[in-house]
């Protein structure tokens, strides 16, 4: 896969070409997966109408695990087409970020290794499938062990040629060990691509390559840069949420780095923009994975994962609002609790991700997991924002 550096960014070309599958032209060859078809409902007697993109066959890249889903929806005159990005592990607990489609967000096209091609009822070709690995060409790189997605946005920046394109933004892993743990040193990269499929790496300023580096020794981000979320919040402004955990304390955080271009960054200067709640508190043991969105021009509303000292192994999903994306008030309780016992999702909920819908409501995508596959996400859930409260969400029924 092509390096190009942050200062003079080229275009991007297609990397995969060496490894794309062969075109196939009948739909019925992909897989379409919806809440009904997914293995990891099989088992479950408890409704999974809720689960809409489970594992993968058992030969695929995400056999054993799906993750942190990032949904996007286009719509035009022409056509409405949603995509999502997410991150598949193998049966032998290799990372690699895949690419679904959809035309409602409910049922999905999938692949199950590199990127194939298949036609769908309007006779247009769509790709879908592996999109982004391990870094193996470049041994320095912060990313050569795994890589997991965090965000894609559609930016136009004048330090890049052709128009808007997209910016993956995800957190890679080598093989250093920290903490007696090898692969916890994670750190931020990026990616452009003009079609969502093939991407290019960009290399930052980090002698790694990535966007930046974790904290210095003692601060709270020391240990890992994780699950990086983007905010357009204004010109000139781009806002980059992460979680990170405290080597002291093992406390998980939300800190968060501005950029003007997305590609120099700055972190917030007073250390975490966000932690636990109070003793006793439903997030009194730590929060992560945060997905900042603005509805209006007067809030920030952010959905993170919350731990309870008094299950601290099982997450909920939690909201919390700002008026500036730096001080934010949380809510007094979960706004999406753990699935039922027996549910797919019971081992917890976790990963948000918002998209704003009619009527003022929010669609919300999160990672289901189940106590029987802990490490990795047992596949993607939809819940929708309770009709006059954007703050409470059903599952899908």
């Amino acid at each position: 896969m092509e390096l190009i550096t942050a200062r003079g960014v080229a275009r991007a070309r297609t990397p995969h070409a060496r490894t794309r599958g062969k075109r196939r032209d009948t739909p019925h060859r992909f897989a379409t997966t919806s809440s009904s078809a997914s293995s990891a409902s099989a088992s479950s007697s408890v409704s999974s109408a809720s689960l809409v993109f489970g594992t993968g066959s058992s030969d695929a890249f995400d056999a054993r695990g799906v993750s942190s889903p990032v949904v996007k929806y286009f719509a035009s005159d022409d056509e409405s087409r949603w995509m999502m990005w997410y991150t598949g592990a193998s049966a032998d607990d290799a990372t690699a970020i895949g690419l679904a489609t959809s035309v409602d967000g409910i049922e999905w096209q999938r692949g199950g290794s590199f990127t194939e091609t298949f036609r769908n009822d309007a006779e247009q070709s769509i790709s879908v499938g592996k999109v982004l690995w391990p870094n193996d060409e470049d041994w320095w790189t912060f990313d050569t062990a795994g890589v997991s997605v965090g965000d894609v946005q559609l930016i136009s920046s004048d330090s890049i040629s052709g128009g808007s394109v997209y910016w993956m933004f995800y957190h890679g892993n080598d093989r250093e060990v920290v903490d007696g743990i090898e692969g916890a040193r994670t750190r931020p990269g990026l990616c452009l691509s003009q079609d969502g499929r093939n991407w290019a790496r960009v290399e930052g300023d980090h002698h790694t390559g990535a966007l930046f580096d974790v904290g210095e020794a003692g601060a709270w981000d020391a240990r890992c840069i994780r699950d990086p979320k983007v905010l357009l919040a204004g010109p000139s402004d781009i806002r980059l949420y992460y979680t990170s955990i405290d080597p002291s304390t093992g406390v998980r955080s939300i800190g968060l780095a501005r950029t003007k271009d997305g590609f120099n960054y700055t972190k917030h200067a007073g250390g975490a923009v966000f932690g636990p709640g109070p003793t006793g508190a439903f997030d009194d043991a730590g929060v992560a994975s945060p997905c900042v969105v603005r509805l209006g021009r007067e809030e920030f509303i952010m959905f993170y994962e919350a731990y309870s000292s008094q299950n601290p192994d099982v997450a909920t999903i939690a909201v919390a609002t700002s008026k500036d994306g730096v001080k934010w008030t949380r809510a007094s309780g979960p706004a999406l609790a753990s699935g039922a016992p027996g549910a797919w999702d019971a081992g917890g909920v976790g990963k948000p991700y918002a998209v704003p819908m009619a009527g003022d409501r929010i669609r919300l995508y999160y990672e289901g997991r189940n106590a029987s596959n802990p490490l990795h996400g047992a596949g993607v859930g939809v819940a929708l924002s309770v009709e006059g409260d954007r703050f409470a969400f059903t599952r899908r029924e």
